[in-house]
């Protein structure tokens, strides 16, 4: 293809200078010139999913079905996200993501994956899973990944075997009481939930005797005394009880939700399911969902976490995986559209990286960091199809 990784870096500035704050609609137009460009330099075609907030596709000639899937996104997030990720560091990664396929690509002398390019991760899980469901034929891929920006580099690379769910629901008349909504489903939740299975107790109790595990999980937790606990069980609790919470608006509106009830669950709480317990519980008021993201479990023998053990053995002093990433990921809406997990992987940018106007140098270690994993992914996927 003869297109190296600065080419990319200049043809991607743009997008990346971006700041945050920018209007939704002015960064979909830079979004939708920067893929143009990438998706004739990795040989894709791109598909926008027109929206408020556009959707794009890259994806490989009809009939045919990627090797990977990756997932990134163009926009900033609406909920925090570190310590998972550097905040505002979404279109690096995208950047950095898209110059990576097209690095492994020279390589290999053919496009190795498909790419989802949504306005935003911890939003739109409803748009998500039917623009997935849509186009499955094109990006159902033996693994997927979601490659983001770590704020900095743990002495083992962190690999999490699902993560939790987020399902939000709006409340529209005054006549139920959400606390009391909110209470009953968190209670039976809890009542179904299994809990942890036996690898799960293995590595909580290993998480559990390390304090830079147990800092790192409290910096997740939006109220750490709401979670009470020490070393494994304290882990147990904050990656494996559902939670509930009521935002109401400042200012109510006749034709908006009156409340929003969050729920951050577990044990494949299905979201539809849980619509229909709050509808039953609210006494025919109007509720309707908001966000839907399930619950999701990755295997420690999937193609996708083997590829990055192995890459985790290259980059640092080897894995630390966690039964469940501490927060919610689209992995659960993934899985059910398409088949496969969506497995996280956060690339580490030292502290002096500047996120909209990287350099050559910076961005070419996380370029580099893309195309190592697309590589051990693939080694990965031809290793499962040989026959024992």
């Amino acid at each position: 293809m003869g297109i190296d990784t600065s080419s990319y870096l200049q043809k991607l500035q743009a997008l990346l200078s971006m700041p945050r704050e920018t209007l939704p609609q002015l960064t979909a137009a830079e979004a939708r010139k920067a893929l143009g460009w990438a998706s004739e330099a990795l040989r894709l075609e791109l598909v926008e999913i027109e929206g408020a907030a556009p959707t794009f596709l890259l994806l490989p000639e009809p009939g045919s079905t990627p090797a990977a899937l990756f997932f990134t996104t163009w926009h900033a997030e609406v909920l925090q996200v570190t310590p998972a990720a550097v905040e505002g560091a979404e279109r690096l990664a995208l950047s950095a993501t898209l110059a990576g396929l097209g690095r492994e690509a020279e390589t290999e002398g053919e496009p190795r994956a498909a790419v989802v390019v949504a306005p935003g991760a911890t939003q739109g899980s409803l748009v998500l899973a039917r623009i997935l469901r849509e186009h499955r034929a094109r990006l159902r891929a033996p693994v997927s990944f979601w490659p983001r920006i770590a704020p900095n580099a743990p002495r083992r690379r962190r690999i999490f075997l699902g993560s939790r769910g987020r399902v939000v629901l709006g409340i529209w008349e005054s006549g139920a009481n959400p606390y009391r909504i909110r209470d009953r489903i968190v209670e039976e939740l809890k009542a179904e939930a299994y809990g942890p299975r036996p690898l799960d107790f293995e590595l909580l109790h290993k998480l559990g005797e390390h304090r830079d595990a147990l800092d790192f999980l409290e910096q997740t937790l939006d109220d750490p005394s709401a979670v009470q606990g020490e070393g494994g069980a304290l882990l147990t609790r904050a990656l494996f009880e559902p939670r509930g919470q009521v935002v109401t608006p400042q200012v109510r509106h006749p034709d908006r939700p009156q409340a929003f009830l969050i729920l951050e669950v577990t044990e494949d709480a299905n979201p539809d399911e849980l619509l229909q317990r709050a509808r039953s519980l609210g006494g025919g008021v109007k509720i309707e969902m908001a966000e839907g993201f399930p619950w999701d479990r990755i295997s420690i023998h999937h193609a996708s976490i083997q590829a990055e053990i192995k890459l985790s053995k290259t980059v640092s002093e080897g894995p630390e995986i966690w039964p469940s990433a501490p927060w919610m990921t689209p992995s659960g809406v993934f899985t059910r559209a398409l088949g496969t997990p969506l497995a996280e992987w956060g690339i580490p940018a030292h502290p002096g990286v500047a996120m909209r106007f990287p350099k050559p140098g910076d961005f070419e270690s996380l370029v580099v960091e893309v195309a190592d994993l697309v590589r051990k992914a693939g080694e990965e996927t031809a290793r499962a199809k040989r026959p024992d």
